[in-house]
């Protein structure tokens, strides 16, 4: 074989002229089959970001990515000099892998299965046969075998089922060639693999009766028939029932080696009708405006149209299924089979879906059984159905899918809907909003294509028009009717004024064309008609989901909404999700609603069910920031950060609404329980104005629940290098905890001193020891370990600060032993911080260095930025005393770069050893080599800066061990 293949159909392979080539690293596999499911198309780079990291990219993603492709390219093409690349080449948004059709196997699979099963509708049955064994010698195992990602897992799904269908096939064709007794034992191991598959039972039927095996073959079907009763509570469909007849007639028909043949009717019956008729097929209708964008979905489409015979496209109302719909079914390939489109819109009787079918095909009625005579007419013809806008008759469709779909072989159906239709074998795509707000965007394109044919001046757009596009396709979400709608209002307002308005999207997009639906000539009628088709209870869950800003989880929906649906939230939120009302990411495991959605259920909200919706959002606030507060200086740290990020913008809106009407003990609650996390997470600004607002506002609120957020706001200060606040905070809080059972009491006393120390303040009158021997005391009567921990850590540098080196030690070590058995990881960095600067005062910067690498590598895993900024701080100052003054420049770079990101800078925290130790750094240095270095360490991210400060313990661990 000459030139490059691919193979998927099994681990992930490629051969360069018949050679196999060295496995490669999993993440080059995965980035390879991200590319090989579009082989020929265009794959943008953040949908093979999503592909191959599930959602959860690293911090330097482009880079990596650039990485990856770059030894693709050369494992690919390793002769080619100067980047010719001609294989896996870069086109705008995104990778390609230039490949013919016939260079990947799993191309080359279907097409052998596509030309099976043309060359077995014209009887010619040996080639058919030829090409699907032809097509089943690709398989080498499962699609996909050596990628986990969701992207393979699904496609390898995909291949699957169109294996299963080729092997199906070859059934059916060994049984046209008489070739009965060699395919049972196959097909009963296919079936037992695929129990529902009508058309392997009907093989195994036929081909257990033909070697003279009759009763086994009406067990077999017994078998299926007990099968579908009980699981899904339906009958075998009508071939599979015909074929059970003709066994137990032993029909004539039944031993011949061709297809099977209906049974003919008795001498004496009437003669046959004549079979219904379907008039020719006119062209589908032709949209007066171009279609734009949606490549992918069209490439998705295309992909499932040739696998299963049930595609049904699902989004919201408004998101362009129609559309979508009608452009795949015009852009399949020459040759393919006629497309008719059913318009289910004006259809509001159930029971008419079936006449509209009929209508549109030109299906002559003779009698009462509708179904039955479009089966019948549509028996062996290749036909192409689409049925648009089938959510308000979806039981009906279904039936009628599932009637036709079983006794017409040659049919497939493409379905638009806003919930799927739910048959088995469906192939379910999502049609949801265009992508919006990126330069260049669908959503954009789609806006600027139509506005030029009423405001021409947007043919040349400035960039002030290119702003006001993106931030108005963005605030509709890229929903394309809303996108055509705001864009016909250039007729009589200019677009920076439709851009202005667009936050009454409802008012605004109140025109339409005349000639539409009555449900699309409007965003209101578009989003009302899905809110007609709720039930009380599935509105009620709609509504209260509009007051849940961001993303949430079923918790949340059930607290809001919990108590008016009889804590029956979760399986009404799973039908909003269903009918594309409520959006679903499989990745975070969150859902969300879209903004036009959102405020279009708030509208239906009077101003008394508002307040009692964001009541409960408060209530949930408190309950989970409190339930979670004491696992953030646990090990359960991660896991409950993770949590309360996710939830931050209910928690930010139930602050908000709690301290708007008069709650404000509940945003102290919130606020104290939240703000370990803001000081962890470095959210010193935002922290603080929530605290304030709720201390501002609740001035006699009692102590003890007052306490804790002055405590959490003396913390954060002391990240802000707010001296006067930490002082006022704490000195409120001694003088009027009523007891310490929380430990906040304690360690106001302890910061007091803590700070006092760290600052290098002078105490004149002794009130530091009493301090802390209070604060001590207080600790240990509590039993609260952790802050027994954090004060063992204090007096730690408190020795520090006086001179005693042992004594420092000492402490520490114990504060690290509590620390470790406890999980109290922040309390563990932090004894690894202020060790560090004891052994680097002490001349020992060796082994500071590999407590200062401990503590970051700690810090950043958990996403402590606050922390991680601390000790790059630190380890700067320890460079410079190990004698690496350059190294110690690009740690300054990083960390003055970084802080300028977050907004946070060490320095006001540690004012006194991070100004020495940068001092310390510049007078090293030449002015030139510390302005290189500092650029150097500006362009490292937090996790690249922490692998130079491992870089260094490790060098200095290997010159002690030589030395």
């Amino acid at each position: 074989m000459n030139g490059t293949s691919f193979r998927v159909l099994g681990p992930v392979e490629v051969r360069r002229d018949g050679s196999l080539l060295a496995p490669q690293s999993p993440k080059h596999r995965a980035v390879l089959a991200a590319l090989l499911v579009d082989p020929g198309r265009t794959v943008p780079v953040d949908l093979l970001v999503d592909r191959v990291w599930s959602g959860q990219p690293p911090a330097a993603v482009s880079a990596t990515l650039q990485s990856i492709v770059s030894r693709l390219r050369r494992e690919l093409e390793p002769d080619v000099t100067g980047g010719r690349w001609t294989l896996l080449v870069t086109r705008e948004p995104g990778y390609r892998l230039e490949v013919a059709p016939g260079d990947v196997d799993a191309v080359r699979f279907v097409q052998l299965l596509r030309t099976a099963r043309d060359l077995a509708a014209r009887d010619e049955v040996e080639q058919a046969r030829e090409a699907v064994t032809a097509g089943l010698a690709l398989w080498r195992g499962p699609a996909y075998a050596d990628v986990s990602a969701t992207f393979a897992v699904e496609e390898s799904e995909r291949l699957e089922q169109l294996r299963l269908a080729a092997r199906e096939l070859a059934a059916e064709l060994d049984l046209r060639l008489g070739r009965h007794a060699e395919i049972v034992d196959d097909v009963r191991e296919l079936l037992r693999a695929e129990p529902l598959r009508e058309g392997l039972r009907a093989s195994l039927m036929l081909a257990l009766y033909r070697c003279g095996r009759q009763a086994e073959a009406l067990e077999v079907y017994e078998e299926g028939r007990r099968m579908l009763a009980d699981g899904l509570g339906v009958d075998p469909g009508r071939p599979l029932q015909t074929l059970y007849g003709q066994i137990l007639r032993q029909d004539p028909d039944l031993a011949g080696s061709g297809r099977v043949r209906p049974a003919p009717a008795a001498a004496a019956a009437a003669p046959v009708p004549e079979r219904p008729s379907v008039r020719p097929l006119g062209p589908l209708p032709v949209p007066l405006t171009a279609f734009v964008g949606r490549e992918r979905e069209l490439a998705q489409v295309a992909a499932a149209l040739a696998g299963p015979r049930l595609v049904t496209l699902v989004g919201p109302g408004g998101s362009g299924k129609t559309r979508l719909a009608l452009e795949a079914a015009r852009r399949r390939p020459a040759g393919a089979p006629p497309a008719a489109l059913v318009e289910l819109a004006g259809v509001t009787d159930p029971d008419l879906v079936a006449a509209q079918v009929a209508t549109v095909l030109g299906v002559t009625l003779a009698g009462g059984d509708t179904l039955g005579a479009v089966a019948t007419a549509l028996h062996d013809r290749p036909l192409l159905l689409v049925l648009d806008n089938c959510e308000h008759v979806v039981e009906a469709a279904a039936t009628v899918c599932a009637e036709l779909l079983p006794r017409c072989p040659d049919l497939r159906v493409l379905a638009t809907s806003r919930e799927p239709l739910g048959l088995p074998g469906e192939a379910v795509l999502p049609c949801g909003p265009m992508p919006a707000g990126a330069p260049g965007s669908d959503a954009e394109r789609l806006f600027l294509d139509r506005a030029r044919l009423v405001a021409p001046h947007l043919a040349d757009p400035t960039e002030d028009d290119l702003r006001h596009v993106r931030d108005l396709v963005a605030a509709l979400d890229g929903l394309p009717l809303a996108v055509e709608l705001a864009a016909a209002c250039l007729t009589t307002l200019p677009l920076a004024e439709v851009a202005g308005r667009v936050d009454d999207r409802f008012a605004l997009l109140s025109g339409g064309w005349r000639t539409a639906v009555p449900h699309q000539r409007t965003l209101a009628a578009t989003v009302q008609w899905s809110v007609d088709l709720l039930s009380p209870a599935e509105l009620a869950v709609f509504r209260a989901v509009a007051v849940l800003p961001g993303t949430f989880g079923p918790d949340l929906v059930a607290a809001a909404a919990g108590p008016e649906v009889d804590g029956g939230a979760l399986p009404l939120l799973r039908v909003l999700v269903a009918k594309s009302l409520v959006e679903l990411d499989h990745g975070a495991g969150r859902y969300r609603m879209l903004e036009t959605l959102r405020q279009y259920a708030e509208q239906g909200l009077d101003e008394a069910h508002s307040r009692r919706l964001r009541d409960r959002l408060v209530a949930f606030a408190v309950e989970l920031t409190e339930r979670l507060e004491p696992t953030l200086r646990r090990p359960e740290w991660t896991t409950s950060a993770r949590r309360l990020d996710a939830e931050q913008p209910a928690i930010r809106a139930a602050l908000g609404h709690a301290l708007a009407t008069g709650q404000g003990e509940q945003a102290l609650r919130i606020g104290a329980a939240l703000s370990w996390w803001w000081y962890r997470r470095g959210h010193v600004a935002e922290g603080r104005r929530w605290l304030a607002d709720a201390l501002d506002a609740t001035p006699d609120a009692p102590p003890q629940v007052r306490s804790g957020a002055l405590l959490g706001d003396a913390l954060l200060a002391y990240l802000s290098g707010d001296v006067a606040s930490i002082w006022a905070r704490t000195n409120e809080i001694v003088a009027s905890a009523p007891d310490d059972s929380d430990g906040v009491l304690a360690l106001a006393l302890v910061l007091r001193g803590f700070v006092r120390a760290l600052l290098g303040q002078a105490d004149p009158d002794g009130q530091t020891p009493r301090d802390i021997a209070r604060g001590l005391e207080l600790a240990q009567a509590s039993g609260i370990e952790w802050v027994q921990a954090e004060i063992a850590m204090t007096l730690g540098q408190f020795s520090r600060v006086a001179g005693d080196v042992d004594g420092a030690l000492d402490h520490l070590a114990r504060a690290e032993r509590l620390a470790t058995d406890l999980g109290h990881s922040w309390a563990h960095s932090s004894v690894l911080w202020i060790r560090a600067k004891v052994l680097t005062d002490a001349g020992r910067p060796g082994e500071a260095l590999a407590d200062l690498w401990r503590m970051v590598d700690l810090t950043h895993r958990e996403g402590d930025v606050t922390g991680t900024l601390a000790g790059l701080l630190a380890a700067l100052g320890t460079a410079t005393a190990a004698g690496e003054p350059r190294t110690a420049a690009v740690l300054l770079g990083a960390v003055q770069a970084n802080a300028r990101l977050v907004g946070y800078d060490p320095l006001r925290m540690d004012p006194m050893d991070g100004q020495r130790y940068v001092s310390a750094t510049e007078a090293a240095l030449a002015t030139d080599d510390l302005v290189a270095g500092q650029a150097e360490g500006a362009a490292l991210d937090l996790g690249a800066a922490c692998a130079v400060v491992g870089r260094l313990a490790e060098e200095a661990r290997t010159a002690s061990r030589a030395g």
